[in-house]
């Protein structure tokens, strides 16, 4: 049975071959740098689905096997959004400094927009497996460790599990945390705090904002 952990490791493993694989990509382009961005975004999304399907289907599996003992028969169904449109930007935007010849930037930039797009399949589908799911409470997130910021470490501490099913998982660009479903008859860790619930907002208010950078500040030192 793959651990939470250990199933992230594969995905971290994941990123790595994917980041190796844009940055390959990058240096085989040639030409103008119109030129080179065209070529990429010819290439970059097709290799990003391919990745975000492994994610997808990484996680389908780890889903699977969180929930052996449990109660009642289900299956993990991999789960990958249409996300063509913002990845076509994002190919864009890491294209940018190809017009003023810095590709170590460029290289920098399409790193993280690989590893950011190819991790969020691996959360949708535990999130949406999670909600199809009866014998599922909730899910806890699981960070990189002692690398984590201090906003994820926030997120995930005492355990908590996030019991709406409508609640947001919060990510920033170079985040790879991932979820792991809560079932029901199993070690159920506390209900996530209105200051977590809070934080999981796409959108929040000027007050909510600085109350979360004061909290942040004054209880996850760096």
């Amino acid at each position: 049975m793959v651990t939470a952990q250990e199933s992230k490791r594969l995905l971290t493993l994941l990123g790595d071959d994917a980041e190796d694989q844009v940055r390959w990509m990058l240096r085989r382009s040639s030409g103008r740098w119109e030129s080179r961005r065209l070529q990429l975004l010819d290439t970059v999304p097709g290799v990003l689905a391919f990745y975000s399907e492994g994610s997808a289907a990484l996680a389908a599996d780890f889903y699977d096997d969180a929930r052996a003992g449990v109660a009642g028969r289900f299956s993990a169904v991999p789960v990958v959004l249409d996300r063509t449109v913002k990845i076509r930007r994002g190919v864009v935007w890491a294209s940018e400094p190809l017009s003023v010849d810095d590709d170590e930037l460029a290289a920098a930039r399409f790193a993280q927009l690989m590893r950011s797009e190819m991790a969020r399949p691996y959360r949708d589908t535990v999130l949406s497996n999670r909600r199809r799911d009866q014998q599922a409470v909730g899910w806890t997130r699981i960070t990189r460790g002692s690398g984590s910021c201090k906003f994820c470490r926030m997120l995930a501490d005492r355990g908590a599990v996030y019991r709406e099913a409508t609640v947001r998982f919060a990510a920033h660009d170079d985040c790879m945390c991932t979820a792991a479903p809560v079932f029901k008859g199993g070690e159920v860790g506390p209900e996530a705090s209105t200051v977590q619930y809070m934080a999981s907002k796409r959108r929040r208010t000027a007050k909510e904002r600085a109350f979360l950078r004061d909290y942040l500040e004054g209880n996850y030192p760096d």
